[in-house]
């Protein structure tokens, strides 16, 4: 739920009066989604209010103020603008699942922060080394509890050969 909630509690919270919030993803497949999810959850229409942004595909407009991204597409605008101006939020998402890509990123956005002290960084993760990213950035955490469900792990007694019968 933090994917879809975090970015619209921003957006309600006024952020979207200063620039587009960006919410990284590390996979195509989850930019896209959850942009659809959250443009439905509106009641817009994708590209409008909320977008996607992936590499050889985006469904964005003038009007987007939460856009979906992988954080290769991040980077990829980095190229062209440094400071990320067009953003008032950027949201990394699931930085617990390290690339190439996700790892220059962090190191950038320390770099931009310090040019940018309007621009809001908000790192999220299920499952994060806090200590590490504290030190690196110099800044506070904030835990918010989730609930765990047990979980039973259940077997086959016998492989199947057809799963469609």
């Amino acid at each position: 739920g933090k994917s879809t909630a975090v970015p619209q509690f921003l957006g309600r919270r006024g952020y979207t009066n200063q620039g587009s919030i960006a919410c990284t993803q590390p996979r195509r497949i989850a930019a896209s989604s959850l942009s659809r999810w959250v443009a439905d959850l509106h009641g817009s229409e994708l590209g409008q209010m909320v977008g996607y942004s992936v590499r050889f595909d985006h469904q964005t407009s003038d009007a987007t103020r939460i856009k979906y991204m992988t954080d290769g597409m991040l980077l990829h605008e980095a190229t062209f603008d440094c400071r990320l101006s067009s953003y008032a939020v950027i949201v990394l998402d699931e930085v617990h699942e390290r690339t190439l890509a996700s790892d220059v990123l962090l190191g950038l956005l320390r770099s931009t922060l310090r040019q940018r002290l309007d621009l809001k960084l908000v790192i999220m993760s299920a499952t994060l080394e806090v200590a590490k990213f504290r030190a690196f950035f110099a800044c506070e955490h904030i835990v918010v509890p989730g609930r765990t469900y047990p979980v039973k792990v259940e077997y086959a007694p016998a492989p199947v050969t057809d799963y469609v019968e």
